[in-house]
């Protein structure tokens, strides 16, 4: 059971962001529902869960287009780790949530924009500028009502980073 729900959970996020995404869109503009997920996980686990976690779930996003095959594996587990790392030393809040969600989209972003692009760092740049600035805004908003969605059902969340509530 204890790999179990983590494992609902991938599915879950994959689904919405396959389902729902595309259809609360704003223009060109989708939250990133898996983002939200790898963050949640790293706020609640810890850094090197957070990590392994957000590698598996990079890695299955990357099956879906091999020819960037890793990079969203390596992006997702810096997140994972970040998000471990931070669940231990910010306080918690609905603010620093978003703050949280919009830093990590952002950087997710910056990262594989630089990393997918080069050589070409001018394509990158206005990549960033045009769609992660709004995507991580969408995003940031988009994981904090799936947060809030999540305790109302009663299920884990972050309550306090670095603690859990039943």
């Amino acid at each position: 059971m204890k790999y179990l729900a983590p494992l609902i959970g991938v599915v879950v996020y994959l689904a919405l962001q396959a389902a729902v995404a595309g259809r609360i869109a704003i223009g060109h503009v989708a939250p990133d529902f898996v983002v939200v997920c790898v963050v949640l996980f790293g706020l609640e686990r810890g850094s090197i869960p957070g990590s392994l976690f957000g590698f598996v779930v990079g890695f299955i996003v990357d099956l879906g287009n091999p020819g960037s095959l890793g990079l969203n594996a390596l992006t997702k587990s810096i997140l994972g780790f970040a998000g471990g790392k931070i669940g231990s030393a910010a306080s918690p809040g609905l603010l620093v949530l978003g703050m949280v969600f919009f830093v990590a989209s952002l950087a997710h972003d910056i990262i594989y924009q630089f990393i997918f692009q080069w050589p070409n760092v001018g394509r990158a740049l206005l990549l960033i500028l045009t769609d992660a600035l709004p995507s991580a805004l969408y995003t940031a908003v988009a994981g904090i009502v799936v947060e809030r969605l999540l305790a109302l059902l009663g299920a884990r969340v972050v309550t306090t980073f670095g603690k859990a509530r039943r």
